[in-house]
Formats: structure tokens, sequence, C-alpha cells
């Protein structure tokens, strides 16, 4: 189905393909209409692809590690040498995993990574660390993926029952699953 211009449109329109003669007068017609197509006429059967701006669960792409201030500040000085060592060493081992960028976080540091490190990835950054000259092994705690803990506070329900007993989580999960 062709799409109707308005009068304005297709004055610009005619102004715009006339501009492009101006500026490619060599051109034969048929290839000047075909820039003009290009430049001002967008195909409508392209889907837009949808941008999600939120995620489901945690950021599970990182491996966290506990380290003390001047562990943190060591790593810190020379992030990008650590994060070639580390990639080399898990290319080494034929890992799929990836460091994509290490940064200092509250009680340690934190280990971007393309995928989820497995146990065995987290073992050899932990291996790699510890071999990090002025680190003590036995400041280092092992990596860990992200954990988050969620908690539903109930309000509105009586502790104590018209009876004189208190309320146990059976009647309380009955009572949520009217």
């Amino acid at each position: 189905m062709a799409s109707l211009l308005s009068y304005a449109q297709a004055i610009g329109s005619m102004l715009s393909l006339l501009k492009i003669k101006e500026m490619f007068s060599t051109l034969p017609d048929t290839k000047l209409i075909e820039v003009h197509g290009a430049l001002f006429f967008k195909p409508t059967n392209k889907k837009r692809k949808k941008i999600q701006y939120t995620t489901k669960g945690l950021f599970r792409k990182q491996a966290i590690v506990s380290l003390s201030k001047r562990h943190i500040d060591k790593i810190i000085k020379d992030v990008n040498m650590h994060v070639f060592y580390i990639n080399n060493t898990l290319k080494n081992i034929k890992s799929l995993l990836r460091v994509e960028f290490i940064y200092a976080c509250a009680r340690g540091i934190s280990i971007n990574t393309n995928n989820v490190p497995t146990p065995s990835d987290l073992i050899t950054i932990e291996r790699y660390l510890k071999s990090i000259d002025g680190i003590n092994n036995n400041e280092v705690f092992p990596p860990c993926l992200p954990q988050s803990k969620s908690y539903l506070k109930i309000i509105g329900i009586s502790y104590i029952q018209l009876t004189g007993n208190n309320t146990t989580s059976e009647e309380v999960t009955n009572f949520l699953s009217y």
C-alpha cells in the first residue's frame, strides 16, 4: 500500500531531489531517484528492535572477591594488566569465560565477566589473585557469585489469635492463599 504525502512533504521531497541533482549532476536520473529514496524514505517493513531496560534476577555475570583495602588498591592500580592475565589463564584452561573489567566495591573487588562463572572458573580466578606478588594468600577469600535474600513483612495479621494461641506460619500461608 502506497503512502500518500501531504503537499508540504511532496514539495520538500522535490526540493531535496533537486539539491541531489545539483550535487551529483553526472548521475543518471534512475540513480538520483535511488539515492533520494535511500536518504528520505525509510522502509516500513522493518521491525524495530525492542530494548530491554530491566533484567530479571541478579546480575550474576560477575565474581565478588573479599579483600583488604591494601590488596584492593594493589589490584586496582594495575587493573588492565590483571584483566589481561586472568583472561590468558582462563584461555589456557579452554574456558569460554572472559573478564571484561574489575572495579573496587565495598569489601573487595567485583570481576565482571561475559558469562556466569563456573566453579572451575572461580577457582582459576582465586589462584591467579593468590599468585599476585605482595598479596597474602590467607587474606584472599574464594570468589563467589552475587546472592540476594528477600523478605516479606506481613502487616495486619495478629500475632495472637482470639483463642490466646500464637499465630503459626501455616495459618498465615492458608490466609494468604484465599
